[in-house]
């Protein structure tokens, strides 16, 4: 990113060709609702697109910054997939975009109604400049809540006692959890350097312990360092909506809206978590971005094999 007048933030995503079509949803989200402007860039780190994604990448306005190995500890690249790149490099992306002030994270299944939630954003690194800006991943928009509280709270134990001490483990276990598919925070804010410290920990750790929460690594690692260390601004569940567990509908209207209570409301960003578990519901529940009609027949085709 080189600029005389570079952009205050920066909303950023990663993925790489097996994922850059729900990319492409994104960034078509993304500039419905204004993005890129001379206020926010909107940036791919690419840990491995094809040269015709990166190309209608660029025709969108997308700036492109290659994943530079060189930043993460190798202890953690020697253990973590090469898909997994895209959330072990969070924790760096101050050294990797050194011009950016302020950071908006979107997962790449992710894509947005409307740009509320960077006004959202700034608005917390203007209330809290230390803080990380973050939704809980289960919320009251969710039956599951409700109905499978105990759950919930069994799982995140899991995650936890894999590799923290007790005492540690069922503090973190005890409240809801935060998802780290949205995240904003400013370039000063501490949480950066107490993230990286506690990834390099955690990664290999996690690899030993237990292998199958390995993609979940950066977003436990996050949570714990929220527990000791309190900073936070939280998110309205609506501007990172999980729609891998009930809740959200696309209505006439061809918004997407919440379906639990009354009065349904729209929803800001929508997550469209465990993609590979979840793919055929969302097609059928018309979830992607324009209910998928930006696809190609084969990519279609593709992902309802």
């Amino acid at each position: 990113m080189t600029s005389e007048n570079p952009p205050v933030s920066a909303i950023v995503f990663s993925c790489d060709e097996a994922y850059a079509f729900l990319a492409r949803g994104l960034v078509l989200s993304l500039a419905d609702a204004g993005f890129p402007n001379g206020k926010a860039a909107v940036v791919l780190i690419d840990i491995g697109c094809g040269p015709k994604s990166l190309s209608w990448m660029k025709a969108h306005g997308v700036q492109i910054v290659p994943f530079n190995p060189a930043l993460i500890p190798q202890a953690i690249m020697s253990v973590i997939q090469p898909v997994q790149r895209a959330q072990a490099v969070r924790p760096w992306l101050p050294e990797l975009l050194p011009q950016v002030q302020h950071f908006v994270w979107l997962d790449c299944d992710t894509w947005v109604q409307n740009g509320e939630f960077m006004g959202q954003m700034i608005a917390g690194a203007n209330a809290a400049p230390d803080a990380v800006m973050l939704a809980p991943a289960h919320s009251h928009y969710h039956a599951r809540v409700y109905l499978e509280l105990h759950e919930i709270l069994a799982m995140q134990l899991t995650w936890y006692t894999s590799c923290y001490e007790p005492y540690l483990a069922n503090k973190a276990a005890s409240s809801l959890s935060y998802n780290s598919g949205v995240f904003g925070m400013r370039r000063t804010s501490p949480i950066w350097a107490l993230w990286r410290q506690e990834v390099e920990f955690l990664y290999p750790a996690m690899s030993v312990r237990n292998e199958a929460l390995m993609n979940l690594v950066a977003q436990i690692a996050l949570n714990i360092v929220i527990v000791r260390n309190p900073l936070i601004v939280r998110l309205d569940p609506l501007y990172n909506f999980r729609c891998d567990v009930p809740g959200a509908l696309r209505v006439g209207n061809d918004r997407v809206v919440t379906n639990l209570m009354m009065p349904p409301r729209e929803i800001g960003v929508i997550h469209l978590a465990n993609w590979a578990t979840m793919r055929q519901t969302y097609l059928e529940q018309n979830l992607l971005y324009r209910s998928g009609d930006y696809l190609s027949p084969a990519e279609r085709a593709r992902i309802a094999s």
